[in-house]
């Protein structure tokens, strides 16, 4: 049987960056204009940080993994996603109708498993990588000193890969995160500091 002929599979209960691809062109709006690939990528990078960014720079997108998962979604002999996307030309792309539908009817799913929650790394050692990027922070060495999260949030949000204009689900996901490093690796201290991080994002976003 051939991928043209193949039905698209449902999404699967793991998180894979196919179906995270496909549901990012969704929540970027892909069903209804066409975008550009790099917003493509920006917006699943968004959704997955941990998958989809560079190894020793894991707050900066990693073209070639979003590149490959495009791939994997369009690969005429193995996609289990063919029919998915729309193209026109190299660099644009949106969802077909048969993308909206799948989307739609499985968006329970992928809200679930890409709707901001912790999407976790296809690297084992994602963790540690999340847990020295904030060890190195400024915000971080400043609680350690001072026992309080009192620096400005753009300097919060660089110690949880993010950006001060993030969402509170984002926000929400980073800190969530974090704290499951954390706890996997028995470090008291992040946690407490995720703790007085989380106080101070629901204060200054008025949630």
């Amino acid at each position: 049987m051939t991928a043209a002929s193949r039905p698209v599979k449902a999404p699967s209960t793991e998180h894979n960056n196919a179906d995270l691809l496909v549901w990012a062109c969704f929540s970027a709006g892909g069903y209804e204009r066409w975008i550009d690939v790099e917003e493509l990528y920006l917006k699943a990078f968004e959704l997955g940080p941990n998958r989809l960014g560079w190894r020793t720079r894991p707050d900066l997108p990693d073209y070639k993994k979003c590149a490959k998962a495009l791939q994997e979604v369009e690969d005429p002999k193995r996609s289990d996603h063919l029919g998915l996307f729309l193209k026109q030309g190299q660099y644009t792309r949106k969802l077909s109708d048969a993308g909206l539908e799948w989307c739609t009817a499985y968006k329970s799913l992928l809200e679930s498993l890409y709707g901001g929650g912790f999407v976790p790394s296809q690297s084992v050692s994602e963790l540690a990588r999340i847990i020295s990027v904030t060890e190195k922070s400024d915000a971080f060495r400043r609680f350690i000193s001072s026992g309080a999260v009192d620096v400005e949030m753009w300097e919060l949000a660089d110690s949880l890969q993010c950006m001060p204009s993030s969402t509170i689900a984002v926000w929400m996901a980073r800190l969530d995160r974090l704290r499951l490093a954390a706890e996997r690796n028995g470090r008291n201290d992040l946690v407490e500091f995720v703790a007085s991080a989380r106080q101070r994002v629901v204060a200054e976003l008025h949630v």
